[in-house]
Parts: structure tokens; sequence; C-alpha cells
């Protein structure tokens, strides 16, 4: 577990006792001045859940040692550090024409994957870990099981169709015994595990900046509301659990406050009515 791996880095073979709100703010800073193999700082979340980790193990270790006089603090020592903004609300939504640019430098293999995104909102885990089984082109729906979403809640996903005539170009794959393979993307005959490092390659490529692969779901979330589905309805097909988060991925920018500002003007524009020499 990458939390526990950072928290041993700074932490293994200390006391219980040396387990400081100094200690621990000093873990905080140490953590967001480091930088990955990638390049990269991590993110106040990813610091957070180290911290939630630390408190989590100070109670286990403080119970284990209850039956032994004093020595460690009857109130855990995370819970006096204020934890990070984590700043998680993101804005950035693709235009048709920025998508176009994705797919255009994106390996063949990538492409149905971000088509996939794209069209349904459907989560990395929900798409690179696809099978044919959840595909139903017959009625035109990836039918989603309990066990397949972060919510543990099944859901039918409409397929449009654009993402249709891309999953029924997708070649058949087999494997040694020539069974077909089970996952929907695939490359190399394997199924796709990851494409962190793919996709930024393909979004320099493509001269597009401040963006990562959840983006796609607040853009499609975003696409729905514009194409006039209802807020509940976009919701099952998502699979968000609650309006509020719904609300954050759904992105309203200055082109949708001009078009709004436009049906009104048409709504309630009582001049229509009156002879051209009378309006105003």
């Amino acid at each position: 577990m990458r939390s526990i791996k950072s928290l041993l880095e700074v932490f293994a073979g200390r006391k219980l006792t040396e387990l400081t709100p100094a200690a621990i703010e000093r873990y905080k800073a140490l953590r967001l001045s480091s930088i990955s193999r990638h390049g990269r700082h991590p993110r106040p979340a990813t610091v957070n859940r180290e911290l939630a980790c630390l408190k989590h193990m100070f109670n286990v270790g403080r119970k284990g040692l209850a039956h032994l006089p004093g020595g460690v603090s009857a109130e855990n020592p995370v819970s006096t550090v204020k934890f990070l903004d984590e700043q998680n609300v993101r804005n950035r939504v693709l235009t048709p024409e920025e998508f176009q640019r994705m797919v255009n430098s994106s390996p063949d293999y990538l492409k149905p994957v971000l088509v996939c995104a794209y069209h349904t909102g459907m989560r990395r885990g929900e798409i690179l870990g696809l099978t044919w089984d959840r595909v139903d082109m017959k009625t035109g729906f990836i039918r989603l099981r309990e066990i397949d979403t972060k919510t543990g809640e099944g859901r039918n996903i409409p397929i449009g169709r654009e993402l249709g005539e891309v999953l029924r170009r997708l070649p058949v794959v087999l494997d040694a015994q020539g069974r077909r393979i089970l996952y929907v993307f695939t490359r190399h005959g394997q199924r796709i595990k990851s494409i962190r490092e793919v996709f930024a390659r393909v979004c320099r490529d493509a001269g597009i900046t401040n963006f990562v692969f959840h983006d796609l779901r607040h853009t499609a979330a975003t696409n729905l509301r514009r194409a006039g589905v209802d807020a509940l309805t976009a919701m099952k097909i998502t699979g968000h659990k609650t309006m509020a988060v719904f609300r954050r991925y759904n992105t309203i920018d200055a082109d949708d406050l001009l078009a709004a500002r436009h049906r009104m003007d048409t709504y309630m524009d009582t001049r229509a009515s009156l002879p051209q020499e009378e309006r105003v």
C-alpha cells in the first residue's frame, strides 16, 4: 500500500511517544516538497490519505499497549493536525475540437478507450475492466454490475451511435486456446491495464494542457446537460450518487450562459407581436 510505504520511510522504528503533532507537520512539509519518479509532487489528497492511515495505525498501536502504564498520549496526535485542502474541484472540459485532436494524436489501441470515456462518462477502472459479457449490443446498453463499479451499484449505460460503431469495429482477439479474450479493450492480445503514461504523452502531442483522464468524466456529464438530458437521468448514466457531486462534474461556462441569455431573449421578447414601427 503506497500510504504505508511513504509513512515507513519516515516513521519506521519510531516509538509512539515520538509521534507528535510537530513530527507530523514536518512529515507533511516533507511529502509536499518531494518529487516522484514522474517528476510530480504528491497531491494534497494523497498526503491526506497517508495522514488518515497514520491516525489509524496510532489507534491500533495504542490499543495494543493499553495494559501498560503511561507513556502513550491519550489523544491521537494526528487529530490535532489540520488536513490539507484537497482543491479537487476541477472545471476542465474538452471541446469537440480538442477531443478530435486528442483522438488523432492517439495510438490505435487507445482511441476506443477515449471514445468510450468521452461518450459515457465511465470511470477509467470501469472502462479498462469492461468485459464483453457486460456489453449488450442487441439492446444498446453497457450493463455494469455491482462488482464493476466504484459505488457498488450496478447501472445501465446507453451505447450511442458513435461508440456503437467503434465497439463493432473492434477485432475479435483470441487467446492461445482460440477463445475470445474476455476484455473489450486490448493491446497485443492482452488487457490494457494502464494508460497513464500514454495519455499524458497524447495530451502533450495534441497541445491539450491542464487535463487528466478523469476530466473526460466531467466532459461527459457537461455534454449530457447541454444535450438536454435531465440531471436525474444523467446521474443514472454516469453513476453519481448525489446531486452535490454531480454538480461538481457539470461545468457551466461562458458559452452556456450566453446560450441561456439568447433563449431568455427569445422566450421573453414581448415586442415580437408588435408592429415594426411600435417596437422600441
